[in-house]
């Protein structure tokens, strides 16, 4: 009996000291990964603000965000929940908060995050949508997480060249619905001004770049199409 009482306690010390050494840590690495995630966001929130040609800001340096304060004070719509909206027929969602920004030019600029099943999870995208509703188009997108997609595969997705087949997308594309070019069923484009005349059609032509990988860019297709929807129903459309 002695032995099992030692023995009892012997565990619950150790259990004792394990959980302390956790918390401190938790404790300590806290405010680093925090910092990190925040520098992260800032650094993304910048990258589809600057022009996709020449990567000059298109708003002016003093809006862009440098700390968890000033970030707040670009909060456009936000809640206590997750998420501020769910998409049943993409799959997707859009995280809260939403920013808004304003241009050079004086065009509204909203900067949305928002995620769809890739091939081993979610794939999550930054977007800067540009305009009112009724000229609105997608300037940019920054792949914030694709941890879960295929290397030399789905991984691709946050490779520069993969990124461009996404930037600005007209409105007409976005009412008619993103799709990869596979599940489209077009035709090969054998030049630039076939993947562009795709685009402006609502096909993202990627299948030359991400050869065997249709599930993870069909996820940022479907992420961008959920924060359309949502942008479309903030803004006043149907």
């Amino acid at each position: 009996m002695k032995n099992y009482l030692k023995m009892g306690l012997t565990l619950m010390l150790f259990a004792i000291a394990v959980a302390v050494l956790l918390s401190v840590v938790y404790t300590i690495t806290k405010g680093p990964i925090e910092d990190a995630e925040l520098n992260v966001k800032l650094q993304s929130i910048k990258t589809v603000l600057s022009n996709p040609e020449d990567e000059e800001l298109m708003i002016d340096e003093n809006q862009i965000p440098e700390s968890e304060g000033e970030l707040k004070e670009r909060v456009w719509k936000s809640t206590e929940e997750a998420f501020l909206y769910e998409s049943s027929e993409y799959k997707g969602y859009v995280s809260s908060p939403a920013y808004k920004f304003s241009l050079k030019d004086g065009k509204p600029a909203y900067v949305v995050t928002g995620a769809a099943v890739g091939y081993g999870g979610y794939v999550t995208v930054m977007c800067s949508f540009v305009g009112e509703l009724s000229n609105l188009e997608m300037m940019r997108i920054q792949v914030l997480d694709y941890s879960q997609e295929t290397p030399g595969l789905g991984a691709k997705i946050a490779e520069k060249e993969a990124k461009e087949r996404f930037f600005e997308i007209p409105k007409k594309a976005l009412e008619d619905g993103l799709q990869v070019d596979k599940d489209a069923g077009v035709a090969a484009a054998k030049t630039d001004e076939q993947v562009e005349q795709y685009k402006e059609e609502g096909v993202i032509y990627i299948s030359d770049i991400m050869t065997g990988a249709t599930i993870t860019p069909r996820g940022v297709a479907n992420a961008v199409n959920t924060m359309f929807d949502y942008l479309k129903k903030e803004l006043g459309g149907e």
